[in-house]
């Protein structure tokens, strides 16, 4: 550790850059866990059915910040009609709220019980290391409500 600098050195401090470099750390560990199970989809899909196409970048939003990966997209037809689908995505979930994770998905309905969709952005975005707007929260509010409603019409 630099003792030269002008940075105050304290427990404070300490912990912060600690929670910070292990943040980044999760991160790179969940990326490569991505990329891992990219490879074994790729490798065990239905080959008759899930033809590789291309890859797209984007950003998962999780609690431990933004994860840039590159999803492989497929290609299937089905009834004459061409569609192309993420099966990493299908394996994971995530259709549901977009591109973020159920952790930050549980972090919106816990804030957005007290505060605002601001507020609430605000919060998450200092706590997780992401951007998020009081739009996206409204967003997944919305979805929230949308499930909750779905099965309530199941029960029914």
């Amino acid at each position: 550790m630099n003792m030269l600098s002008n940075e105050k050195i304290n427990f404070k401090s300490l912990e912060e850059k600690t929670f910070k470099e292990m943040m980044k750390l999760g991160r790179e560990i969940i990326q490569e866990e991505l990329r891992m199970l990219d490879k074994l989809i790729l490798d065990y899909r239905d080959k008759e059915v899930f033809e590789p196409k291309d890859f797209q970048a984007t950003t998962i939003k999780t609690k431990l910040g933004e994860i840039p990966i590159a999803r492989r997209r497929y290609k299937m037809v089905i009834n004459g009609k061409t569609k192309c689908i993420y099966l990493l995505d299908e394996v994971l979930e995530i259709n549901d709220f977009g591109l973020y994770s159920v952790g930050i998905v549980e972090m919106v309905t816990r804030e957005i019980t007290k505060k605002s969709y601001r507020e609430t952005a605000k919060t998450i975005s200092e706590d997780t290391d992401n951007t998020i707007s009081h739009t996206a929260v409204r967003n997944i509010v919305l979805k929230l409500g949308e499930k909750i409603k779905e099965i309530e019409e199941e029960k029914i």
